[in-house]
């Protein structure tokens, strides 16, 4: 099968015709969002017509089309991420609910009503607008989200509007942690920041979700990021890293607990960094590697603690929603639908049975993950994999999995310097968790995966036949730490 001729194929070279794929692809968001426009009715939570589909796929692969052509050797990266996630800045929420929860969290807060108490479908106008799961469920989010939450409602007086436009700044701040902290990054370990902005800020899923989903998992992985750049700093003696890291840390915990995950990444890097950086001599020994894991662990629980002082811990209660409760991308999701709607089991004991098998296999593989890339007391392991790895042991065998689940992973990526063969299959994810959003508004998760499996599947073949590698090679000798996968 024949390249068309404007195709970009050279992982390389400096993309031609540049400005028309930006405006290729800001006519592909402005496509997007008018499709999503087209089929609303009010703010109300209805079933996508069968025709949205039909907008909103080729609007997506229209994006992912233009950000491939403009490549790693873009120069314009974060103008260009800013004129693609304008439209999206003030369209109604895409692809989630999510945003509504968010609302009638903060309209709670701005009222001084308790939401670890009350249910969200009790919070006046935004309340009527919480998706189905969670409308009897009090909040599941920590203190600082919940204050976030109040600050956007008290701003905007309450307009419901002008609070989901609201509701994506700390999404635009997210980027802007991003854009200030991917090319530091990647200068510090040898990784050209171009690519690592193509890759993991320009990239359609980080717009799409961030901007034009409203999850508040953007600043929680923007935070999360920035600790990875802070635990370099080896300043006050190597010190001063672990500290700021933790208080980063303990932040994005303050935003979405799934935080927490990031530490075991930040504490391998750090590691891995004073080992190299300041000598094999004073870092090496499993009590000097405790210590280092430590510090900043600590830091960030007392951060954390301190972010919730306001609202407490009130996100643990019985009441609030859980993950499993919607059939989503997770596996574990459909055997506890399946359970659930086959009475196999009441409600609560299908929950109950699937989060504790979810529990032990995550265990399991971060368990894995360590033994083969983690760190030791004389080896720092494969720090950027080991940190990636933990991630994706959580979103492949938690209760739940949605596609913006993969912005955790999307900005490291890069770091991995993997083979042309592992860089395939993340061009595949990318592509997939692109696409499914669209398909997953009017058919169940687990069909829309099999749609979008196939097509994929042959073009994986396809491109491992021609030994093509979606990404520039690394020089291995431009990483800092030599940890080539």
């Amino acid at each position: 099968m024949s390249v068309p001729a404007w195709l970009r194929t050279d992982r390389v070279g400096d993309p031609a015709r540049p400005w028309l794929w930006v405006l290729v692809g800001l006519f592909g968001v402005v496509m997007l969002v008018g499709g999503l426009t087209l089929d609303l009715h009010g703010f109300l939570e209805v079933r996508a017509s069968w025709w949205r589909p039909f907008i909103t796929l080729p609007a997506t692969l229209v994006v992912l089309l233009a950000w491939w052509q403009l490549g790693p050797r873009w120069k314009r990266p974060l103008l260009t991420a800013a004129l693609w996630s304008l439209p999206m800045m003030f369209a109604l929420p895409m692809h989630s609910r999510d945003a509504y929860a968010y609302a009638a969290t903060g309209w709670q807060v701005a009222r001084g009503i308790d939401p670890y108490l009350t249910p969200l479908g009790d919070a006046g106008p935004p309340g009527l607008l919480v998706g189905v799961h969670w409308f009897k469920t009090t909040s599941v989010y920590p203190s600082l989200s919940l204050d976030l939450f109040g600050l956007v409602a008290r701003v905007t007086g309450g307009d419901l509007y002008w609070t989901l436009v609201g509701l994506r700044l700390p999404s635009v701040l997210a980027l802007l942690i991003l854009a200030f902290v991917l090319p530091r990054l990647a200068r510090r370990f040898g990784i050209d920041p171009r690519l690592a902005l193509w890759a993991g800020l320009l990239n359609p899923i980080m717009l799409i979700q961030w901007i034009g989903g409203v999850h508040n998992d953007a600043l929680m992985v923007a935070l999360g990021i920035a600790a990875f750049l802070a635990v370099t700093d080896l300043g006050w003696r190597g010190w001063r890293g672990l500290i700021v890291s933790g208080v980063l840390l303990g932040l994005a915990m303050g935003v979405k607990q799934s935080a927490a995950l990031f530490g075991l990444g930040v504490v391998a890097v750090g590691w891995a960094v004073r080992r190299h950086w300041v000598g094999e001599e004073r870092y090496r020994g499993w009590a000097r590697l405790a210590l280092v894991a430590v510090v900043p662990g600590a830091i960030t629980v007392a951060t954390f603690l301190v972010s919730s002082l306001s609202w407490g811990l009130g996100w643990r209660n019985p009441t609030a929603g859980s993950p499993v409760e919607a059939t989503s991308n997770a596996p574990l999701s459909w055997v506890a639908s399946f359970l659930r709607y086959n009475h196999v089991f009441t409600f609560p004991v299908a929950n109950s049975l699937v989060n504790a098998v979810s529990t032990l296999l995550i265990v399991a593989a971060v368990c894995f993950a360590w033994v083969k890339a983690g760190p030791r007391g004389a080896a720092i392991g494969r720090p950027w994999l080991f940190a990636i790895a933990v991630l994706v042991a959580f979103t492949v065998f938690g209760p739940a999995l949605q596609p913006w689940y993969l912005t955790w992973v999307i900005p490291l990526y890069v770091f991995v310097r993997a083979p042309a063969s592992w860089n395939r299959v993340w061009l595949v994810l990318v592509i997939a968790f692109a696409l499914l959003p669209s398909l997953q508004d009017i058919l169940p998760s687990y069909v829309s995966m099999l749609i979008v499996a196939v097509p994929l599947a042959l073009a994986w073949r396809w491109w491992a036949r021609r030994g093509f590698d979606p990404l520039p090679s690394s020089d291995p000798r431009a990483d800092p730490l030599k940890t080539a996968v």
